[in-house]
């Protein structure tokens, strides 16, 4: 069984972990085991009873989304997003000292753009988690806003 804990571009060795059962053969090595999930690629080093990771490498897969959708992440440890990315926290929140864990999504393009206007979560209303959208809907930021523009507080009802 793998435990792998990763921040967006490398695995955490110290928060990954091997378990392997039954307890037999012992001291045994392993090198560049491929593992394979929807959102990455592993290649791990270990050793087995006693278990111990000693590598591991990630590729993370892209997501592509069709015409007028974009990409949407969680935001690894510390706000990080990929290369082709920003990071966009919602009612002037902060980034997460650890990495979400959910997949990256494709929502509609024009849905979102109202959403990063509006400075609410493109993912719900009630959402104030930070999110990595792709660079290309950063030029929404800028966009001038009205003069009475509302409040960039999350709305009441969400904490029902």
């Amino acid at each position: 069984t793998f435990t792998l804990v990763n921040d967006g571009a490398a695995v955490l060795l110290s928060d990954s972990k091997v378990a392997c059962t039954p307890n037999k053969p012992t001291k045994k090595k392993i090198n560049n085991f491929a593992v394979s999930t929807d959102k990455a690629d592993y290649k791990l080093s270990f050793k087995i009873n006693p278990e111990q990771l000693t590598s591991a490498t990630i590729e993370l897969k892209t997501v592509t989304c069709d015409p007028g959708f974009t990409r949407v992440c969680p935001s690894g440890a510390a706000g990080a997003c990929p290369g082709d990315m920003f990071n966009f926290c919602p009612y002037h929140g902060s980034p997460p000292d650890a990495a979400d864990t959910w997949g990256c999504a494709c929502l509609p393009t024009r849905m979102l753009e109202l959403d990063v206007y509006e400075g609410i979560n493109p993912l719900g209303e009630c959402h104030g988690e930070c999110v990595c959208l792709s660079g290309s809907v950063q030029a929404i930021m800028s966009k001038q806003k009205p003069a009475f523009h509302g409040p960039g507080d999350m709305p009441s009802y969400c904490n029902n």
